[in-house]
């Protein structure tokens, strides 16, 4: 409102402070700091680069929605950790008590981080409270109800996903909730279903140098180096880069077998299980699992060289019992045929001794708490596998150590027959997420990644991707298995 200046010189000092707080931020913000202040918006999302000032309007906008509602309803902040909470939201240089003129700061609880702000209608009096949740742990936020919701740095949140519903369900408060999230992206699957157009949904995007009058010469002295890198670009620009584009493995490298060609006769046939059935990966909100992955590929005798094919994918949520069930089932599927006609499709093939095609020569299986139940499962049902030990590789480690077999065009996935040029439908979730990966937290699951990892490093390190191609007569030559420096199953 504007007041003359006698008119000022008569308002409570809590008023005058709170006045002059918010002309203050009207002329130093940005107009994408400041949301709209119709109900025009449910969601105001800020792609933003680093120190742009995405701490600094989340800290604003959610302070001055709760010191200016006359219900004096309680509103939330929720960054990565609790200590992200403390010293960045609460107590950074651009969090909450830092914007707040100190006089309209009720109280501070620093041990529950609960910040109370006055009653602007009664200063003496407690006003609307903000209360701090870590994404660590979203089942702190069954119960709690808010009318307003600050989300920081969300692309950085652990149990995204779980922590960004369990908020939605609490944001429930008043006649109109608002959500306002700030983040640096990061090509999650979590962010770009976050970033998708949506009724009453804003999302704005802004680079560290929109702020350049606000920020020290020396820094951007310092950014110089990362100006055109992909880094540069998401960490600065705030752009959202495309999964695909920071993984490890790229969708170019693949080929295609022509879906009107036979399928070449195979040499082997590895089935490879990335299982997950334990406590330690159960879902508790949706009462699942995470996924157990499955991928089976051919070796087969194409250009002089062998190659591998994939032959089928699939992830399902499955317990030990559904498990061996599903396992024995797909053992018993024959891949190709003897007159090299193409049957390839996912659990449909021959008959059962029908002598045609070829069935799983290997059952590779991870040696963890849950593949080894499996493996002791299913050998005492006569169906032998082989233990996959990683060793002390990570997940991106091993997709490194077998890279360059995708690379130099060795893996082949069959063409769909409806849409040329492009693999079958089945396939996509595969690529997707192999494409994607570049390490932990890059992609919302590695299962596939895993499962394919395993079985090309043992096709590797078995030697069944070397030797001579067949002599003229059509006749193979014995198979010598390549023997590795390295015992890579070593603990």
């Amino acid at each position: 409102m504007d007041l003359k200046p006698d008119e000022l010189y008569k308002l409570p000092k809590h008023l005058l402070q709170y006045m002059l707080w918010r002309k203050k931020w009207a002329m130093t913000a940005r107009h994408k700091q400041v949301p709209p202040s119709d109900d025009s918006w449910t969601e105001y999302g800020m792609l933003f680069g680093r120190g742009a000032g995405k701490t600094l309007a989340g800290a604003q906008w959610l302070s001055n929605e709760a010191i200016s509602d006359p219900q004096r309803l309680p509103v939330a902040v929720i960054a990565p950790t609790l200590n992200d909470v403390r010293h960045t939201c609460f107590e950074g240089p651009a969090g909450i008590l830092a914007v707040v003129p100190e006089d309209l700061i009720h109280d501070y609880n620093r041990t529950n981080l609960i910040i109370t702000l006055v009653d602007l209608q009664n200063p003496g009096r407690a006003g609307a409270s903000i209360r701090g949740f870590s994404a660590e742990e979203p089942e702190r936020l069954r119960g709690p109800q808010f009318s307003r919701l600050w989300a920081d740095e969300i692309a950085s949140w652990t149990k995204d996903e779980e922590t960004w519903d369990m908020a939605m369900m609490g944001l429930r408060l008043g006649d109109h909730p608002k959500g306002f999230w700030t983040t640096t992206p990061k090509p999650k699957e979590f962010i770009r279903k976050l970033v998708e157009p949506k009724a009453k949904r804003i999302v704005v995007r802004g680079s560290t140098y929109e702020n350049r009058d606000h920020l020290p010469d020396s820094f951007f002295d310092q950014l110089k180096q990362y100006e055109g890198t992909q880094l540069g670009r998401q960490e600065l620009d705030g752009e959202l880069i495309d999964a695909e584009e920071g993984g490890v493995i790229n969708r170019s490298w693949f080929k295609l077998w022509p879906s009107k060609e036979s399928l070449p006769p195979f040499e082997w046939v590895v089935m490879s299980l990335d299982t997950a059935y334990t406590e330690k990966t159960w879902d508790k909100r949706k009462q699942r699992a995470d996924p157990t992955a499955c991928t089976v590929w051919g070796v087969f005798w194409h250009e002089d060289r062998r190659q591998v094919m994939m032959l089928d994918c699939w992830a399902d949520h499955l317990g030990l019992p559904d498990l061996i069930i599903r396992v024995k089932k797909e053992l018993a599927v024959f891949y190709g045929d003897d007159d090299s006609r193409p049957m390839l499709k996912p659990l449909i093939g021959p008959p059962r001794g029908s002598g045609s095609g070829r069935k799983a020569d290997i059952l590779l299986i991870e040696d963890k708490g849950s593949g080894i139940s499996l493996r002791q499962m299913l050998d005492k049902q006569g169906v032998p596998s082989y233990a996959y030990n990683p060793g002390r590789a990570d997940k991106l480690t091993r997709l490194h150590m077998v890279s360059h077999i995708f690379a130099r065009g060795q893996v082949w996935l069959p063409e769909s027959e409806h849409k040329a040029g492009r693999p079958k439908t089945w396939i996509e979730p595969f690529l997707e997420q192999i494409c994607a990966f570049s390490g932990s937290g890059s992609t919302r699951h590695d299962d596939f990644v895993d499962s394919a990892t395993q079985a090309v490093r043992l096709l590797v390190d078995k030697g069944l991707l070397e030797g001579r191609p067949p002599d003229k007569k059509g006749e193979r030559p014995a198979y010598r298995p390549y023997k590795p420096v390295v015992n890579p199953y070593a603990a």
